[in-house]
């Protein structure tokens, strides 16, 4: 399987370092849905949601280690993209029956036309990223979205 240039696909708008904790992964998923509408990647904040919150019924996208990997896929994602958000402190992450603390969050927009194959190369790629302690350690030190595609861009897998 290919990996994907996931610095190609990181949307600068939808990076958040150091935000404080969210109440929810409800909480998090509105305001990431958010930051995608104002980047132009998704046209329907609330139907994006809905594809989040439908993809959580499938099975669980927490990771473990402190990383959530929520998912949606909707014809309202214009571009395909991803977001990122530290967390200050981790945050009780629930999804489909399974809890964890989260303080990492990837987040992707795919696009109804991409096929299943495209975004499981996304996903695959970042899963394997994550995997790795000093990968999560660059990410617990960027400060900035520059720095967080530089982890991403020099980080070989």
């Amino acid at each position: 399987m290919a990996m994907v240039d996931l610095s190609k696909v990181l949307v600068k708008q939808a990076v958040v370092l150091d935000q404080e904790p969210f109440e929810s992964k409800e909480e998090m998923f509105d305001f990431m849905a958010s930051k995608f509408v104002e980047a132009g990647i998704v046209s329907d904040k609330q139907k994006y949601i809905e594809s989040l919150e439908y993809r959580e019924t499938l099975g669980p996208t927490y990771m473990g280690n402190y990383i959530g990997l929520p998912h949606g896929k909707c014809d309202e994602v214009l571009t395909p993209g991803i977001g990122f958000c530290r967390c200050k402190e981790p945050f009780t992450y629930k999804s489909c029956g399974e809890e964890g603390e989260v303080k990492y969050v990837f987040i992707l927009a795919i696009a109804g036309t991409q096929t299943g194959d495209e975004y499981m190369r996304v996903l695959a790629t970042l899963a394997g990223l994550l995997a790795h302690e000093d990968f999560l350690e660059l990410l617990d030190k960027a400060n900035s979205y520059e720095e967080i595609l530089l982890a991403i861009k020099n980080y070989n897998i």
